[in-house]
């Protein structure tokens, strides 16, 4: 922050006196200033607002500024504050009385302009100065203990006027010690900047490897003690986010530390504690984060650990459905199956959506909903999917040798997936293998993926197209307020979401959504899925409204693949029939 940016509060019982103060310090670029002509409330204010420095007038009713003086000196918070204090007296009694009370500088009455911006600027470069050396860890640059526990406890008091929970990560480098010993204090300063610059460098990255983050929370990292640094989110949305944010950080310890000639494994512990459930103060918080960060030194976990007991069997939960899901991938122990998607006039199959699922070893089958973020969160989503996309590509070739090539076989892909490098390269490679006619498969993104980066989705699909596949956007119009991007996509397929199929027919907000979506459609010449379709209601109302497939469990669960084929050559036997008696 420039020192233009500063806050400065001015108290003075004249506010035309408080408007000149202000004109001479905008006129010199400082842009952020407060004006407060009751002296009742001064002191309150100070600490609610906490400027950088203070321009208090002595002469004023209720309340002087020598009784503020006194009462700010006397609070641990503002005791430091440089005050300035407005006098119109030049007698030494005065000015003495106000030294003794603490008051940092003086200025005359009348205020010269020139003088005062000089001793705002002088005054609060010092101050700059003082704060760098009170709040900075002068090794790391990092801000330290002291700033930590002041910023800890802004956040928690916002936390508590939201009811919002926020954690701290501490971070322990456990090696350090035998390190530091071993090769001496150079390589030790050495180790903790390299430490800190890793941690900046990960804290950096707005969405932490792929893990899209939409709060307005703040990440904020500090040096806390000799071996350890403590990481402040701010708005915690749940345990396995903030254990994201941790594997991340964790990650940036993998590769060697090369220092001074030297190529050294670093090991680190972390530990999580959250507020409000785990101390009610920024110093029992921090503690009580590296009391679990200590303790999960020599854990099977990886160093990594919650405070809470609760949290900490749930994140033992979630660390073995990891490594369940990388033995799935071995073993191959996931398997498909296809939920179909019924033309709305003659009801013949035209579609299947693949959906994934996942027989774990305790022989239960496990929602998607609970492995798949799961997945996403450890980086496993991108070789899952590949896997789906494979055998979803191989199970079409196989329904078209056996002559049922009327359908299409939609494929859901993450963003992981997508993002990927070599992803069209990895499609064109499914197509060539698998023989499949390229115009059945449809690869269906969600349009938060499709507007996270427009120009890259752009050049994808565009990739794609030129293979001939077709191009979906599932759960439209719940992610993003923007339609410009219909028109400039090569898209075929537009479902639209459940979220709006479950309140027809009766819902008056859902009809003119669901209405708007399929007239738009129309007009651009897409195809229109309805999904999540549960009663006979919603398919004749959507029939009405213009639909061209359904989708849901009123006509179908997913199936695996003997029961799609019976129920493909079941409904075919009822289209021809219609179209006969038609």
């Amino acid at each position: 922050m420039s020192l233009n940016d500063s806050l400065i509060m001015m108290v003075d019982d004249e506010p035309i006196m408080i408007d000149l103060i202000q004109f001479f310090l905008e006129d010199a670029g400082y842009r952020n200033f407060l004006g407060q002509s009751d002296s009742v409330c001064a002191v309150e204010l100070v600490q609610t607002r906490k400027p950088d420095i203070l321009l208090l007038d002595l002469v004023m009713p209720d309340v002087n500024g020598f009784e503020v003086l006194e009462s700010l000196r006397s609070i641990e918070s503002t005791q430091h504050l440089p005050i300035v204090v407005l006098t119109s007296s030049s007698d030494a009694e005065t000015k003495l009385k106000a030294l003794e009370l603490g008051a940092t500088d003086f200025l005359a009455k009348p205020v010269d302009p020139s003088e005062l911006v000089l001793r705002v600027r002088n005054i609060l470069t010092v101050k700059a100065y003082q704060d760098r050396l009170t709040y900075t860890d002068t090794l790391t640059g990092l801000p330290n203990r002291k700033f930590c526990i002041e910023r800890l406890s802004d956040a928690m008091l916002s936390a508590q006027e939201n009811q919002t929970e926020l954690a701290v990560i501490g971070i322990k480098l456990t090696s350090f010690k035998t390190l530091n010993d071993s090769y001496g204090p150079s390589v030790g300063d050495a180790i903790l900047k390299e430490a800190a610059s890793r941690l900046l460098d990960c804290i950096r990255v707005s969405d932490l490897g792929g893990h899209q983050d939409t709060s307005e929370s703040m990440k904020i990292i500090f040096k806390t003690s000799g071996d350890e640094f403590s990481v402040l989110l701010s708005d915690k949305q749940s345990d396995d986010e903030v254990t994201f944010v941790a594997e991340q950080l964790i990650k940036a310890f993998v590769a060697p530390f090369e220092l001074e000639q030297h190529s050294l494994y670093i090991s680190i512990s972390m530990g999580i504690a959250v507020y409000p459930g785990d101390g009610d103060s920024a110093e029992i918080i921090i503690k009580n984060a590296s009391y679990a960060a200590n303790s999960s030194a020599d854990d099977i976990q990886g160093g990594l650990q919650f405070y809470s007991q609760e949290a900490n069997q749930h994140l033992q939960d979630r660390m073995q459905m990891q490594q369940d899901l990388k033995k799935a991938i071995e073993n191959d122990d996931f398997y498909l199956v296809y939920q179909p998607q019924v033309d709305v006039v003659t009801g013949r199959v035209r579609g299947a959506e693949t959906l994934l699922r996942w027989t774990h070893p305790s022989q239960r089958d496990i929602s998607p909903g609970i492995f798949v973020p799961v997945a996403e969160q450890c980086g496993l989503m991108e070789e899952i999917g590949s896997w789906v996309f494979k055998h979803a590509c191989r199970q079409a070739a196989s329904w078209q040798k056996q002559g049922m090539d009327d359908f299409s076989v939609s494929v859901n892909v993450s963003s992981q997936q997508f993002q990927a490098p070599g992803f069209v390269e990895f499609v064109t490679a499914c197509l060539e293998e698998t023989q499949v006619i390229p115009e059945t498969i449809i690869v269906e993104l969600t349009e938060s993926l499709a507007m996270s980066d427009l120009s890259k989705t752009d050049h994808v699909l565009r990739q794609l197209k030129a293979l001939n596949v077709k191009i979906s956007v599932d759960d439209f119009g719940t992610g993003y307020s923007s339609l410009s991007y219909l028109k400039s996509f090569p898209l075929d397929e537009l479902k639209v979401d459940k979220a709006f199929v479950d309140g027809l027919p009766d819902n008056k907000g859902d009809q003119a959504i669901t209405s708007a979506i399929i007239t738009m459609a129309k007009k651009l010449n897409f195809l229109v899925v309805a999904e999540g379709i549960e009663n006979q209601r919603q398919a004749d109302y959507l029939r009405v409204a213009g639909c061209d497939l359904f989708q849901g469990f009123h006509f179908s669960r997913p199936l695996k693949v003997d029961d799609f084929n019976a129920y493909h050559k079941q409904h075919s036997q009822v289209a021809e029939v219609y179209l006969a008696e038609g």
